[in-house]
């Protein structure tokens, strides 16, 4: 048996974190001593704690390290780990995408160039929009969800063999924007109507382009904003994105296109 000192050196973890886990029941003492609480640990648990800091390198959350301790199933881990390693390669891309425009703004600056000067690239075009069907799903979701909820979609259109005619999209319809709660509906414009579909009704619409990162979205719904007000619109309806290029498409952040779009009229 060795003490908590030991188990402690051994294993890399200070022993405030050892008595934090026993509490949250994630890795508990073989014995502890009644007379004076004393906490030991057994030679066959070293590996079950350094899974533990392993699990934790990874950026897994307690929580989620919790879970896949008491599956205790190669398949449920390797499911998890798959998915932790997307989430970080998305997030490198993410950086990597923040580095560049950092430098591009330093260099801007240097150059006594305004940092918010690149807000006058982003072009604003008026567009006429057709009636469209969509087959859409709506519900409250993250930022993060999209992905899932535009899958099930494609599930669905593969199962009925229904004719996709357009990129997919997510349509707002909060009032307010929380990354984390939104009222969306992701949708995929077809051919035919039928379970699930529903018209998106057309019109005028102010329309801009954001390319790279959905990180930049931002600056288009910002520059849309100023435009509309500038030039005597109003918004009447609820705006959507479409994207042309993306997750689905390509895996390179840099090629993503999205197409932005408030539907407008003229204010009198």
């Amino acid at each position: 048996m060795l003490s908590i000192g030991e188990f402690s050196k051994i294993c890399g973890v200070t022993t405030r974190t050892l008595r934090h886990y026993d509490d949250i029941n994630l890795i508990k003492p073989k014995r502890i001593n009644e007379e004076n609480g004393y906490r030991f640990y057994d030679i066959s648990q070293i590996r079950k704690m350094l899974l533990i800091n392993r699990l934790k390198g990874y950026d897994f959350s307690l929580e989620e390290i919790a879970s896949i301790m008491k599956k205790n199933n190669d398949k449920y881990t390797l499911q998890k780990i798959t998915e932790k390693l997307t989430y970080i390669n998305e997030k490198i891309s993410q950086y990597e995408n923040m580095g560049k425009s950092i430098k591009e703004d330093i260099v801007n600056l240097r150059n006594g160039v305004d940092i918010m000067a690149f807000i006058e690239n982003i072009s604003v075009e008026l567009v006429t929009k057709e009636d469209q069907i969509i087959l859409s799903s709506r519900q409250r979701m993250s930022t993060e969800d999209y992905g899932k909820y535009i899958g099930r979609l494609f599930e669905i259109v593969s199962k009925e063999k229904i004719k996709v005619i357009g990129a997919p999209m997510s349509i707002y319809h909060d009032t307010e924007f929380n990354h984390l709660d939104n009222d969306t509906e992701v949708a995929i414009p077809v051919l035919q109507e039928c379970k699930n579909t529903r018209i998106l009704k057309g019109g005028l619409c102010a329309k801009g382009i954001c390319k790279g990162a959905y990180s930049n979205l931002n600056n288009v719904y910002g520059k849309l904003m100023e435009w509309v007000e500038k030039n005597n619109y109003k918004l009447i309806d609820a705006p959507y994105e479409q994207y042309i290029k993306g997750f689905t498409t390509t895996n390179n952040i840099d090629e993503f296109i999205t197409e932005v779009y408030f539907p407008i009229k003229k204010i009198k």
